[in-house]
This record gives C-alpha cells, sequence and structure tokens, in this order.
C-alpha cells in the first residue's frame, strides 16, 4: 500500500468538484484532518463486521477480546500504523503518516483528543492485476479519551459524528445514494459521482467516544464502480480497526 501525501496530478480536478477546501478544509472536517473529499467522490458503503470479510490473522491487533483497557499509554492507540494499513498489504513497518496527535505526549492528561489522518493508492481486495487504475483511499479519525467539561467523550463523539454527517450531506456533487450504515455503533454513507465520471464512497462511523471518516475513490478509467463493491470494501478495512475502537478507548 503506498503512502500518499498529496493526490495525483490527473486526479486534482476533483478537489474543485466536492469542495474539498471549503468541506475539509475548514470548520469541523478540517479539525477532523480528513484528506478533503479525498478527491471528490469515492466508495465506502456498510455491511456489519460478522458477515464482512475477515482481517488476516496474522494481523498484529493490540487486544482481541476483552473489556476496554483501564488507561491510555501516551501514543498507545495510532489506528493507521497498527490497524488500518494491516488491510492493505504490503506493511510498512516504519510508517507514519505526518498527522498524528496525542495530547498526553506533552503531558496533556485533561483534554485529550487522538488524532490521525492517512492516505494511501490501494488496489481493492480481490481485483486481478491490471484490472484497475489504484483508487485513492483515506482513513481519519478522533478519539476523545478525556474532556475537561461537564460533557463526556462519548456525547462529545455523537455531537462530532452529526456535524460530519450535516457537512458531507451539504457538499456539492452528484450524490447516488446515502443514508444509514450498519458497521460500528454509528454509521452513514454517501455513495458519489464526481463530474470526471469517478466514483466514490465515503463513509463516517462512530464507536464508543471515537469518530472516522473512511473515503475511497476510483477514477474515471475504472468505469463504475458499485455501492456494493466499495461496501464490501468498507466492511474488509473495518475488520481491521473495529476491535482496537472497542477496547483501547478506556471507560
Amino acid at each position: 500500500m503506498a503512502d500518499v501525501k498529496e493526490p495525483p496530478q490527473k486526479k486534482q480536478g476533483l478537489h474543485g468538484w466536492k469542495a474539498a477546501g471549503a468541506v475539509f478544509g475548514c470548520g469541523t472536517l478540517a479539525a477532523f484532518g480528513t484528506f478533503g473529499v479525498l478527491l471528490g467522490v469515492a466508495n465506502m458503503v456498510l455491511s456489519s463486521l460478522s458477515s464482512g470479510i475477515d482481517g488476516s490473522s496474522n494481523h498484529p491487533q493490540a487486544v482481541l477480546t476483552g473489556d476496554p483497557i483501564p488507561d491510555l499509554d501516551p501514543g498507545e492507540m495510532n489506528l493507521c500504523v497498527q490497524d488500518v494499513q494491516h488491510a492493505y498489504p504490503p506493511v510498512d513497518s516504519d510508517y507514519y503518516s505526518g498527522n498524528y496527535e496525542d495530547p498526553a505526549l506533552d503531558g496533556n492528561w485533561e483534554d485529550r483528543t487522538v488524532r490521525d489522518r492517512c492516505v494511501w493508492e490501494i488496489m481493492p481486495t480481490g481485483s486481478a492485476p491490471g484490472q484497475f487504475e489504484p483508487w485513492e483511499f483515506s482513513y481519519s479519525y478522533e478519539s476523545v479519551i478525556d474532556s475537561p467539561g461537564e460533557l463526556d467523550p462519548d456525547h462529545l463523539a455523537r455531537e462530532r459524528f452529526d456535524e460530519l454527517v450535516e457537512e458531507l450531506s451539504s457538499s456539492r456533487g452528484e450524490v447516488i445514494d446515502s443514508g444509514e450504515g450498519s458497521l460500528s455503533e454509528r454509521s452513514h454513507f454517501f455513495y458519489e459521482k464526481s463530474p470526471s465520471g469517478g466514483y466514490a464512497y465515503f463513509l463516517v462511523g462512530k464507536t464508543r467516544s471515537t469518530v472516522y471518516v473512511m473515503s475511497f475513490f476510483s477514477p474515471a478509467s475504472n468505469g463504475e464502480i458499485t455501492k456494493e463493491r466499495f461496501s464490501g470494501e468498507a466492511r474488509h478495512v473495518a475488520s481491521y480497526f473495529e476491535t482496537s475502537l472497542q477496547v483501547l478507548v478506556p471507560e
């Protein structure tokens, strides 16, 4: 899975399509750090993990079963490195997104939200060599560990989830389908087509006090990518990080 710091030149036109600067470049989504509507339109519908594609058995998840840990050490929750990149081998043991933040690393434990944004070019699961041009995939998350205010972390995560869904709902683009998803505790998907002819899928999800956004984009040269194909890809990725969202956030 090749790390992508910026979208390839041939996909630049998609940025204006979904107002990447306006939607993901400012306001709530800017703080969230999602990689613009990642080129305009992509994939990701949701199906439950129980009916989805399981992650690789040698995938080194931090905790496989059990209750949430009592305390989260500084830097211990790093989903892009620990989980998400394993969905699309080869795994880079030295991978670092350059966007990772954990206030506890600087001694701030009371107002602590762990966040990151990672972007890659991928080949969708099950695709034959030469079948597709690479898709672009991004994963961003924001995990509220501790808050100094009266509102608890789960409440803050619920508010952030609603904000993200609203901002994506009001963005430009040809929305083919959208609605409630079946991944995580809550999720909402957007299946869209860009003016350039590419297809995209966006999924906003919430598990406990973590909110995340997944986005997939397939360029026009790949032809139509169905919602179901995107959904299966989202299911595949979620099978790698969902357990960590359950156990790495202290109660």
